[in-house]
């Protein structure tokens, strides 16, 4: 699973050129630690391309009634996707990238039982990472308001961040970003085969403090390695 990410990229003109988005969001503040539940960017495709806005993190489909699900849905499996009721509607045209400097996992495999120590993880050879997402707009019937929100899909860890957790985050290589905001791409033969285990390559991970947990704390320092 991943519970908690980061954007600390400190210009936002920096996200919007490696994503060449069209458009520009309201305000940009650099985050080093996202939880779920709270608002981020998040890029898709839309009539007008490509496309940033703030979204809710926790996917809220359309059948909803409430805002608040008796079950998680911050992140979804890559191999249950196409059976899922939840998300198997979105897959085809609602795939969207979450940009991150990094993410954060629990060491589960040394520790079964909590507390876990967590980990970081980033990529030295990349200055944002493509997370691949599925957002919905979902409509709340109790107000009639719309909200967008999104999900992180997860896979198989590749051995770095298998060492201590058994799912990661999938994350997209560059070649293969813009097909997945392609609309065109509606086939699950066309997208599964996106959904990959990353390569452990220029991977970097460190133990970091307890502080990290706290969804309170937001700054640099809690990306310090201890």
């Amino acid at each position: 699973m991943c519970g908690a990410y980061g954007y600390s990229v400190k210009d936002a003109k920096d996200v919007y050129d490696r994503f060449e988005v069209t458009n520009t969001l309201a305000a940009y503040t650099p985050r080093w630690n996202v939880r779920i539940g709270q608002m981020a960017p998040v890029i898709y495709m839309s009539a007008d391309g490509v496309q940033i806005k703030e979204m809710y993190w926790s996917f809220i489909p359309n059948w909803a009634r409430e805002k608040r699900l008796k079950f998680s849905t911050f992140n979804a499996r890559d191999d249950r996707l196409l059976e899922s009721k939840v998300y198997k509607n979105s897959l085809p045209g609602q795939r969207c990238i979450i940009p991150a400097t990094h993410f954060f996992e629990p060491d589960k495999k040394h520790f079964p039982k909590p507390p876990h120590p967590w980990y970081c993880f980033r990529r030295e050879n990349e200055s944002i990472m493509a997370l691949a997402g599925l957002y919905n707009p979902w409509t709340d019937p109790q107000t009639n308001t719309e909200l967008l929100t999104f999900t992180i899909i997860t896979t198989v860890p590749n051995p770095v961040v298998g060492t201590y957790h058994d799912r990661e985050p999938v994350q997209l290589p560059r070649e293969l970003e813009k097909s997945w905001l392609n609309p065109d791409f509606t086939e699950p033969e066309q997208i599964m085969p996106m959904l990959k285990t990353s390569s452990p390559d220029h991977m970097e991970s460190w133990h970091v403090a307890d502080e990290a947990k706290n969804p309170r704390n937001d700054y640099p320092e809690i990306i310090n390695p201890v």
